[in-house]
């Protein structure tokens, strides 16, 4: 990344170095590249690893989504070479997570400070999604309920409670759907599809009040199609939102 090409004086701070190395981990995960994935993730971690102290909630934050990342990559990169989720992936992913949730866990225990609320908005629902991702299905409820209630402070957008919404919509989906594969399905389960659907019409009315750019409701569309199982509409909706974002993009003056 071309920060990493400033000197120490150069005006970039740590925390830059480590954004700007953890997104083209993103990237690069994203193309297939898993190596450098993993490579840039790696580098980002460690950069803040002897940060000044008083910058210690900042660089515990931007860790834990590090290693949110890193728990992701390990099943993606598992899926990509393998066909499949191996128990060796697994295992590893597990650990990155529960480091991920460790974490987390520091900066929902400090003192309440500057950009706290956000902060721990963000660790609850990080948690939230490892949770879900590992079928705890009711520690991940539990996380997302935490987080709706910190969402209800003023500082919190309606954009930020619909996310929290249409991941609560996921995790009844997932939870749906796992459960068919197990057990017969029941009245019980079927309440989760009911759920699933009410929340995500929650989201989308949450998004469709904050947004502002008409191409943005194409993206939240997607993403609440995609959480539902729909992943033609989603795909269509998402090739929407890209077209209207290049158009937007190239009818602005350069000047």
């Amino acid at each position: 990344p071309h920060l990493m090409a400033q000197s120490e004086g150069g005006g970039f701070n740590q925390f830059e170095k480590a954004d700007a190395l953890a997104e083209h981990g993103k990237v690069c995960k994203r193309l297939g590249k898993y190596n450098d994935s993993q490579k840039y993730y790696d580098e980002a971690f460690l950069i803040l690893k002897d940060y000044p102290q008083e910058d210690d909630l900042r660089r515990i934050d931007v860790q834990a989504r590090i290693r949110f990342e890193q728990a992701d990559l390990t099943l993606i990169r598992s899926i990509g070479e393998q066909k499949a989720v191996t128990k060796e992936a697994r295992r590893d992913s597990i650990d990155k997570w529960n480091e991920s949730s460790k974490l987390c866990q520091e900066i929902i225990d400090a003192k309440p400070g500057n950009l706290y609320l956000l902060r721990k908005y963000r660790c609850y629902l990080l948690m939230a999604i490892e949770y879900g991702k590992l079928k705890q299905w009711d520690d991940a409820q539990k996380h997302l309920e935490l987080t709706r209630k910190i969402g209800q402070n003023d500082k919190f957008s309606e954009v930020d409670i619909g996310t929290i919404f249409m991941w609560m919509g996921k995790l009844h989906f997932d939870r749906y759907i796992d459960n068919c594969s197990t057990i017969a399905h029941d009245e019980q389960n079927g309440q989760n599809l009911i759920k699933a659907q009410i929340q995500t019409s929650i989201a989308w009315q949450k998004l469709h009040e904050a947004s502002n750019k008409r191409a943005n409701l194409y993206l939240f569309r997607a993403h609440i199609s995609y959480f539902l199982g729909d992943t033609h509409k989603a795909i269509n909706l998402a090739i929407v939102y890209l077209i209207m974002h290049v158009k937007n993009i190239s009818g602005r003056s350069c000047c």
